[in-house]
Protein backbone atom coordinates (compact mmCIF):
# COMPACT_ATOMS: atom_id res chain seq x y z
CA UNK A 1 0.00 0.00 0.00
CA UNK A 2 2.75 2.65 0.70
CA UNK A 3 4.32 1.60 -2.63
CA UNK A 4 0.88 3.20 -4.43
CA UNK A 5 0.62 6.10 -2.21
CA UNK A 6 4.54 6.71 -3.09
CA UNK A 7 3.52 6.67 -7.02
CA UNK A 8 0.90 8.97 -7.15
CA UNK A 9 3.32 11.38 -4.38
CA UNK A 10 5.96 11.26 -7.25
CA UNK A 11 3.28 11.30 -10.54
CA UNK A 12 1.52 14.32 -9.73
CA UNK A 13 4.16 16.73 -9.71
CA UNK A 14 5.55 14.89 -13.26
CA UNK A 15 2.20 15.29 -14.52
CA UNK A 16 1.92 19.53 -13.47
CA UNK A 17 5.17 20.16 -15.20
CA UNK A 18 4.47 18.51 -18.46
CA UNK A 19 1.06 19.82 -18.95
CA UNK A 20 2.86 23.54 -19.19
CA UNK A 21 1.66 27.21 -18.09
CA UNK A 22 -1.00 29.35 -19.87
CA UNK A 23 -0.14 32.76 -19.27
CA UNK A 24 -0.13 36.22 -20.24
CA UNK A 25 2.79 38.41 -21.74
CA UNK A 26 5.21 39.08 -18.44
CA UNK A 27 3.99 36.42 -16.85
CA UNK A 28 6.98 33.55 -16.48
CA UNK A 29 6.21 30.15 -15.85
CA UNK A 30 7.24 28.50 -12.31
CA UNK A 31 9.13 25.70 -12.47
CA UNK A 32 12.35 23.39 -12.57
CA UNK A 33 12.22 24.73 -16.85
CA UNK A 34 16.72 25.44 -17.23
CA UNK A 35 17.50 22.33 -15.09
CA UNK A 36 15.43 19.59 -17.35
CA UNK A 37 16.88 21.50 -20.30
CA UNK A 38 20.05 20.96 -19.46
CA UNK A 39 19.28 17.34 -19.24
CA UNK A 40 19.19 17.07 -23.18
CA UNK A 41 21.58 16.38 -25.52
CA UNK A 42 24.64 18.65 -26.04
CA UNK A 43 24.39 20.97 -29.02
CA UNK A 44 27.29 20.21 -30.63
CA UNK A 45 26.03 16.32 -30.90
CA UNK A 46 22.82 17.66 -32.31
CA UNK A 47 23.87 20.01 -35.88
CA UNK A 48 21.28 22.68 -35.65
CA UNK A 49 22.98 24.56 -39.20
CA UNK A 50 22.94 21.22 -41.14
CA UNK A 51 20.03 22.14 -44.07
CA UNK A 52 20.46 25.23 -46.53
CA UNK A 53 20.10 28.67 -45.07
CA UNK A 54 17.47 30.38 -47.50
CA UNK A 55 16.28 34.16 -47.32
CA UNK A 56 13.17 35.07 -45.17
CA UNK A 57 11.16 38.17 -47.01
CA UNK A 58 7.85 37.55 -45.07
CA UNK A 59 6.19 40.83 -43.97
CA UNK A 60 4.99 40.12 -39.79
CA UNK A 61 7.98 37.43 -39.82
CA UNK A 62 9.95 38.68 -36.30
CA UNK A 63 12.35 36.24 -35.94
CA UNK A 64 15.65 36.37 -33.37
CA UNK A 65 18.13 37.93 -34.26
CA UNK A 66 20.70 34.38 -34.77
CA UNK A 67 17.73 32.60 -36.45
CA UNK A 68 18.98 30.15 -39.33
CA UNK A 69 15.90 29.83 -41.72
CA UNK A 70 15.84 26.58 -43.41
CA UNK A 71 12.70 26.59 -45.18
CA UNK A 72 9.54 29.03 -46.10
CA UNK A 73 6.65 27.50 -47.70
CA UNK A 74 3.29 29.62 -49.21
CA UNK A 75 0.22 28.85 -48.56
CA UNK A 76 -2.36 31.13 -49.57
CA UNK A 77 -2.64 34.09 -47.08
CA UNK A 78 -0.18 31.76 -45.04
CA UNK A 79 3.48 31.21 -45.10
CA UNK A 80 5.15 28.77 -43.06
CA UNK A 81 9.17 29.62 -42.04
CA UNK A 82 10.95 26.85 -40.60
CA UNK A 83 14.36 27.85 -38.28
CA UNK A 84 16.93 27.22 -35.98
CA UNK A 85 18.44 29.33 -32.79
CA UNK A 86 21.06 28.93 -30.20
CA UNK A 87 18.29 29.70 -27.84
CA UNK A 88 16.31 27.66 -24.98
CA UNK A 89 12.48 27.77 -25.96
CA UNK A 90 12.49 29.72 -22.59
CA UNK A 91 15.06 31.94 -24.07
CA UNK A 92 12.54 32.33 -27.07
CA UNK A 93 9.44 33.06 -24.72
CA UNK A 94 12.32 35.74 -23.04
CA UNK A 95 13.25 37.63 -25.97
CA UNK A 96 9.68 38.13 -27.66
CA UNK A 97 8.51 39.51 -24.45
CA UNK A 98 11.05 41.76 -24.36
CA UNK A 99 10.55 43.05 -27.43
CA UNK A 100 8.94 47.05 -28.05
CA UNK A 101 7.78 46.33 -31.73
CA UNK A 102 5.44 43.93 -31.43
CA UNK A 103 1.78 42.92 -29.33
CA UNK A 104 1.84 39.63 -27.29
CA UNK A 105 -1.70 38.06 -28.23
CA UNK A 106 -1.03 34.76 -25.86
CA UNK A 107 2.02 32.55 -24.98
CA UNK A 108 2.04 29.35 -23.30
CA UNK A 109 5.00 26.98 -22.14
CA UNK A 110 5.71 23.87 -21.37
CA UNK A 111 9.49 24.10 -21.01
CA UNK A 112 10.23 21.94 -23.74
CA UNK A 113 8.08 23.74 -26.24
CA UNK A 114 7.02 27.60 -26.26
CA UNK A 115 3.69 28.41 -28.38
CA UNK A 116 3.72 32.82 -29.02
CA UNK A 117 0.73 34.36 -30.70
CA UNK A 118 1.87 37.81 -31.52
CA UNK A 119 0.85 41.00 -33.78
CA UNK A 120 3.70 42.63 -35.81
CA UNK A 121 3.15 45.13 -39.13
CA UNK A 122 -0.53 44.57 -39.45
CA UNK A 123 0.00 40.72 -39.68
CA UNK A 124 -0.15 37.69 -37.05
CA UNK A 125 2.43 35.12 -36.28
CA UNK A 126 1.78 32.03 -34.83
CA UNK A 127 5.20 30.12 -33.34
CA UNK A 128 6.15 27.45 -32.03
CA UNK A 129 9.95 26.56 -30.51
CA UNK A 130 10.58 23.25 -29.74
CA UNK A 131 13.90 22.37 -27.75
CA UNK A 132 16.42 20.28 -29.79
CA UNK A 133 19.02 20.18 -27.50
CA UNK A 134 20.39 21.82 -24.68
CA UNK A 135 20.90 25.13 -25.93
CA UNK A 136 19.02 24.80 -28.72
CA UNK A 137 15.52 25.29 -30.95
CA UNK A 138 13.52 24.54 -33.81
CA UNK A 139 11.37 27.27 -34.49
CA UNK A 140 8.14 27.15 -36.56
CA UNK A 141 6.63 30.39 -37.32
CA UNK A 142 2.95 30.34 -39.69
CA UNK A 143 2.65 33.96 -40.74
CA UNK A 144 -1.19 35.55 -42.22
CA UNK A 145 -3.99 38.30 -41.94
CA UNK A 146 -4.12 39.94 -38.66
CA UNK A 147 -7.51 38.20 -38.33
CA UNK A 148 -8.94 35.57 -35.54
CA UNK A 149 -10.05 33.33 -38.28
CA UNK A 150 -7.14 33.62 -40.34
CA UNK A 151 -6.29 29.66 -40.29
CA UNK A 152 -3.35 29.85 -38.10
CA UNK A 153 -2.55 27.13 -35.73
CA UNK A 154 -4.07 26.43 -32.79
CA UNK A 155 -2.13 26.51 -29.15
CA UNK A 156 -1.35 22.26 -28.91
CA UNK A 157 -2.28 22.15 -24.97
CA UNK A 158 -5.79 23.24 -25.29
Amino acid sequence: MRLRILAVVVTIPLLLVACGTDSGPGQRPAGRGPEMLANLPSCDRVPLDTGAEVQARVSGLLLPEDARVTSVVEQGALTTVEATVRMTPLDVRAHYEQRGDLDLLRIEDEIFETEVLMRAQQRRTYLRATALCADGTTLTAVVGPDSEDAGLPEFQSR
